[in-house]
């Protein structure tokens, strides 16, 4: 998978990449070597009760799923405090191994709120296991160098159940992140209250390693209330890793936020969106596994006004809608699967997607509606363009893989490459049950400005892989462009990708896959020949310098014809230009892409 797999060092904290087998309901746990009781934090076997509930799914999903593992020795911890439900009153003489006061030497708080008072840089409570009706309302912050920790003591399962946060008259999640920063939450369960929590203008925090499970709003996959789910607004270079979702409403949300970074968690049943950037730029959504037999999983989109008028921003609300600002997301490696099925490209999509110069890449989508959406609407939906869509892998999708909307204010300059879009159903009347081939699906004769350049396009059922909405007919490529040429196609496929096992949903290649050193390169170097760490290409859309968010690393490139690689440190895209941490040697007109072996880049989502 074209996945940067480097260790990043951050002098905020590290992040340890590992390699592990992607897993269905099961609690994602970080790994450590550090001090027994602080290492155990991050890394204890514990198992939510409502772990049962979630739903699995059979079958093996292809390749490694990377999760991110917290180094505590990081934080900057300088004291450890205890919460004990079990407590009748806070004492300086816990003791840990008895949960109780009286023989101990530590300080130790009956309850969530009781322990407010002792907030502050450098301090992690342990909280012991056992159901809180509480929130969890955080209002101090940590700093850089010592953060203020939440986390479930070692071995041990801590729940907050049926509790809200309220603000003015409205009710929101469990955990409250209120104007902060700096602050950890580990393995902090959430059950039965409104919605999961809330960031509200906080910045640099980490949610991680916990359960999410069932807002009272769900209402059995009909709720559509923001508050049902984990609500980010204005808070910015937050990271929500390893975690699980299920049955939110608006699982994940993140209004009017940029550089946060959505990583390893495992989302399952929401009543709208699964999750969804709004107005927000420069986030990264990679390597989760993503399911909503519901409604549709991931949304990008500029925000209408009611977006930005909703009460639960507070001062924060804003009465205008901010159109073209939804820039530079990258969203790769993850699944997209088992999404709901009817007669619609809106719903049950696997992105329903309108932003502008973003990157979508390494994906797989199998057993959604349409696995690409992108969309066309008023207001939040009007300026979709100048994304890069590569090295994607649909296949067996209800309806089609990509839709493509009307275009309004702006659409333009989408380019899709190196995808392999095989075997999808087609969208029919029959609510999507009839095999018509169609893999791509114009809603429109409008020219939109998409281009597909060497991507494997095909079916078993026959050539005609393309179609109108509202229109029996279907085309072949050649058909389609001479008749209508809304969109440019140049130098696809039209076989067989020869997966590992598509059955199986395993899109591995196999040796003899047609799709292996196939692949284009993402752009050209136009620099004039020579050497150097700075070089200017025909175009820098496809890559990722890491966002500035701490601890992330840019895209690793390699030239055409050259087994040299350098890893991307900035992109400027007015001048574009790319910065490498080390020299490289080109000729101008070699292409480059993303690291590869072989002769070329592959196309799907797996290098082989």
């Amino acid at each position: 998978m074209y996945i940067n797999m480097i260790k990043l060092i951050s002098p905020i904290f590290l992040l340890l990449f590992i390699t592990a087998g992607c897993t269905s309901g099961d609690k994602a746990h970080s790994l450590s070597s550090a001090a027994q009781e602080t290492a155990s934090v991050f890394g204890a076997e514990s198992a939510s009760e409502v772990d049962a509930e979630f739903e699995t799914f059979s079958g093996p999903v292809s390749g490694p799923i990377v999760i991110p593992a917290l180094i505590p020795e990081s934080f900057g911890f300088t004291s450890t405090l205890y919460i004990d439900g079990r407590l009748k009153q806070s004492c300086a003489d816990y003791n840990a191994s008895s949960r109780t006061c009286g023989d101990g030497s530590d300080r130790a708080f009956f309850s969530i709120a009781a322990a407010g008072t002792a907030a502050a840089p450098g301090v992690n409570f342990l909280i012991r296991g056992g159901d809180y009706k509480e929130a969890l309302h955080i209002s101090t912050s940590g700093t850089v160098d010592a953060y203020l920790g939440y986390s479930a003591y070692p071995g041990e399962v801590v729940t907050l159940v049926d509790v809200d946060s309220w603000d003015g008259a409205e009710e929101y999640g469990a955990i409250w992140l209120d104007q902060v920063s700096y602050v950890l939450v580990n393995e902090i369960d959430v059950r039965g209250s409104i919605g999961f929590g809330r960031l509200l203008n906080s910045h640099y925090n980490i949610i991680s390693n916990s359960n999410f499970n069932e807002s009272k709003i769900w209402n059995d996959g009909r709720g559509a209330s923001k508050r049902g789910g984990l609500y980010i607004a204005f808070s910015h270079y937050n990271r929500i890793l390893n975690n699980h979702f299920y049955k939110g409403t608006d699982s994940l949300a993140m209004v009017h936020s940029n550089h946060n970074l959505v990583e390893g968690n495992r989302m399952d049943l929401a009543g709208h969106d699964i999750w969804n950037i709004k107005c927000g730029s420069y986030n990264v959504i990679r390597n989760n596994h993503f399911s909503n037999k519901n409604q549709k999983i991931g949304s990008v989109f500029d925000c209408e006004s009611s977006t930005l008028a909703w009460h639960g921003n507070g001062k924060f609300a804003q009465r205008k809608a901010v159109l073209n600002s939804t820039q530079y997301n990258l969203i790769e490696g993850n699944i997209f699967r088992d999404s709901v099925r009817y007669y619609s490209t809106s719903g049950g999509n696997g992105i329903q997607y309108a932003g502008q110069n973003g990157i979508i890449r390494g994906n797989r989508f199998f057993r959604v509606n349409a696995g690409l959406a992108m969309a066309a609407y008023r207001d939040e939906a009007t300026y979709n363009y100048g994304n890069r869509i590569y090295n994607n892998t649909f296949h067996n999708n209800w309806c089609t893989a990509v839709a493509i909307g009307k275009p309004i204010n702006k659409m333009g300059d989408n380019q899709y490459k190196n995808n392999i879009l095989w075997d999808n159903q087609g969208l029919s009347q029959e609510q999507c049950y009839e095999t018509s081939a169609k893999q791509i699906l114009l809603l429109s004769r409008l020219k939109s400005g998409d281009r597909f350049m060497n991507n494997n396009i095909a079916s078993r059922a026959g050539e005609d892989v393309l179609g109108l909405w509202g229109n029996p007919s279907a085309y072949t490529i050649r058909d389609f462009e001479n008749s209508l040429g809304t969109i440019s196609f140049s130098e696809n496929l039209a076989v067989d990708p020869l997966f590992t096992n598509e059955y199986e949903n395993d899109y591995r290649l196999r040796s003899a896959s047609p799709m292996v050193d196939s692949g284009a390169f993402l752009s050209t170097v136009t620099s004039a020949s020579g050497s150097g760490s700075k070089l200017q290409l025909a175009d820098v859309n496809s890559f990722y310098d890491g966002f500035a968010i701490p601890g992330e690393v840019g895209d690793r490139v390699q030239i055409e014809g050259r087994t040299a690689t350098a890893v991307i440190i900035h992109v400027n895209h007015k001048h574009k230009t790319i910065t490498l941490d080390k020299a490289l040697t080109w000729k101008r007109g070699e292409g480059i892409g993303l690291s590869y072996n072989g002769l070329r880049p592959d196309i799907g989502a797996f290098e082989r």
